[in-house]
C-alpha cells in the first residue's frame, strides 16, 4: 500500500473510490465505511483509497500524548493494508488545515487534487473550519456539479447494547469491558511500545516484566489482563503468552501507571525492542495488598487462573 502525505497523488491514483474518516479504531462502523468503498472500485474497476488525519483532531485540540487513542497509525496502517486498500491519503491536522474551508476541502482537495471519482463516508462525518461540511453538503454539491459520486455508509447496528463508536470502546476499556470492546473492534485490542527500564520490584517478587510506558496515551482499567505478545524477529518472531498489570502499583505507593507484561518461559532481554500486547481477557482490578507476600500469592493465582483459562503452547 502507498502511502502520501498530501493531495498530489500519482496519475494512476486519479478518479480513485476514496473512503474518507479519522478510522480510529477501525471498528465495525469504520469497517462498513471501507468494506463500501471497496465494493464501490471493484464495480468501477478503480484504485481503493483512505483519507485519514494524523494526529488525530482530538491529539491535537487536548495534547498529542493525552488523547486516548486506539489505533495508532502503525497499526491502521496494517489493518488497512489487509483489508486490500491501494493507497493511503495521510494529511497533517495542523493550524493550517484547519483555516481549510469545507468548499475548498471539496474543490480543490477532492476535486482538483486527487480527482477522485467516488468519496464513501460515515453518516456522521463532518468537515471543514467550523466543521460546516457534512453529509448533506457532500450531497448538495455533488446533485449540483455532478464531479464526482457520494454514497453514505448509515450507523451500523448490531445486536449488543452499546452504540458502535471509537468513544463507546474508549467508555469500554476504561470500566474493564474488554469482550464488548474488543467484539466491537472485531479483535483483541492491541498496544505496541517500546520495553524500558523498570524498578525491578515485580523481578524481586519472582516475576519477571517487560516494563511499557503508555500512560501518555493509554487510559485503560487499571488491573490484571490476559494477553498474548508478539516478540521482534531477532528473537523468533512468536507470539508469547503471559499476564500484564496496567496501574501504580498501589502496594508499593507509586503513583504513575505502568504497563507490566509477565511472559511465560521468556527470560531473553528485550529492553528497548518494540513488542506488541495484544489483550485478550481482563482478569481482574488493581488493588493495593496489606504486604509482599500476599501480592506474591495473589500474582501466583492470577498466573495459575490464566493458564488454566487457555491453553498455552509457552505455559
Amino acid at each position: 500500500m502507498q502511502i502520501f502525505r498530501s493531495f498530489k497523488v500519482s496519475k494512476k491514483y486519479e478518479n480513485a473510490t476514496i473512503a474518507i474518516g479519522n478510522f480510529d479504531g477501525v471498528h465495525l462502523g469504520h469497517q462498513a465505511v471501507i468494506q463500501k468503498a471497496k465494493q464501490i472500485s471493484i464495480q468501477n474497476k478503480s484504485k481503493l483509497g483512505i483519507l485519514t488525519f494524523e494526529p488525530h483532531p482530538k491529539s491535537y485540540f487536548s495534547g498529542e500524548n493525552q488523547f486516548f487513542r486506539l489505533t495508532p497509525f502503525r497499526e491502521k496502517f496494517n489493518i488497512f493494508t489487509n483489508m486490500g486498500v491501494d493507497f493511503l491519503i495521510n494529511i497533517k491536522f495542523d493550524e493550517n488545515f484547519l483555516k481549510c474551508t469545507a468548499f475548498d476541502f471539496v474543490t480543490k482537495n477532492l476535486v482538483e487534487d486527487l480527482k477522485v471519482g467516488s468519496v464513501v463516508t460515515g453518516f456522521d462525518f463532518v468537515f471543514g473550519n467550523n466543521r460546516v461540511g457534512n453529509t448533506k453538503y457532500l450531497n448538495d454539491y455533488v446533485k449540483k456539479t455532478n464531479k464526482f459520486k457520494f454514497f453514505v455508509v448509515p450507523e451500523v447496528k448490531r445486536n449488543i447494547k452499546h452504540e458502535i463508536s471509537s468513544s463507546t470502546i474508549r467508555k469500554l476499556l476504561r470500566t474493564g469491558d474488554l469482550n464488548t470492546a474488543n467484539s466491537i473492534l472485531t479483535r483483541e485490542w492491541i498496544i505496541s511500545e517500546r520495553v524500558i527500564k523498570g524498578d525491578k520490584k515485580a523481578r524481586e517478587l519472582g516475576f519477571r516484566t517487560a516494563n511499557l510506558n503508555v500512560s501518555n496515551y493509554c487510559d485503560i482499567h487499571r488491573g490484571v489482563y490476559m494477553v498474548s505478545v508478539n516478540i521482534p524477529l531477532e528473537f523468533g518472531e512468536k507470539v508469547f503468552f503471559g499476564i500484564a498489570n496496567y496501574g501504580i502499583k498501589p502496594t508499593f505507593n507509586k503513583s504513575i501507571p505502568l504497563l507490566e507484561v509477565h511472559i511465560f518461559n521468556f527470560d531473553a532481554d528485550i529492553y528497548r525492542e518494540r513488542i506488541i500486547v495484544k489483550f485478550l481477557k481482563f482478569i481482574r482490578p488493581e488493588k493495593k495488598f496489606e504486604s509482599i507476600v500476599n501480592l506474591r500469592d495473589q500474582i501466583i493465582k492470577d498466573i495459575n487462573q490464566v493458564k488454566n483459562d487457555r491453553l498455552f503452547k509457552n505455559n
